[in-house]
């Protein structure tokens, strides 16, 4: 039997082109977007029972989420880390917190 070139180009052509045509999908399915990654971080925090962490900017980028502000002790912002890492869609934490003691009375 020979082939029919004539529906093999068209075929072809079909095939290729409706993979572009499919919607492009997210490295991770189901993953938040990065607006609502910083505001689960920022209620991780509100919830925390020890306190301390209300003062924290959180910003998320590509799933990156960057915490700065200032915290009392170094177990503070160790807790602040961990919490952020515990929310969906966080690939990483950038700790840039930095330790201030208030000065003593």
């Amino acid at each position: 039997m020979r082939p029919n070139h004539r529906l093999l180009l068209p075929m072809l052509v079909l095939c290729l082109t409706t993979g572009c045509l499919l919607p492009a999908s997210s490295n991770v399915p189901d993953s938040p977007k990065d607006p609502v990654i910083s505001t689960n971080v920022e209620a991780k925090f509100a919830e925390d029972q020890h306190g301390g962490l209300s003062g924290i900017l959180v910003t998320t980028e590509e799933g990156t989420v960057t915490l700065t502000g200032t915290v009392q002790r170094a177990e503070r912002k160790a807790r602040a880390a961990e919490l952020a890492r515990q929310v969906k869609g966080v690939r990483r934490v950038k700790n840039d917190l930095e330790i201030r003691a208030d000065p003593a009375p």
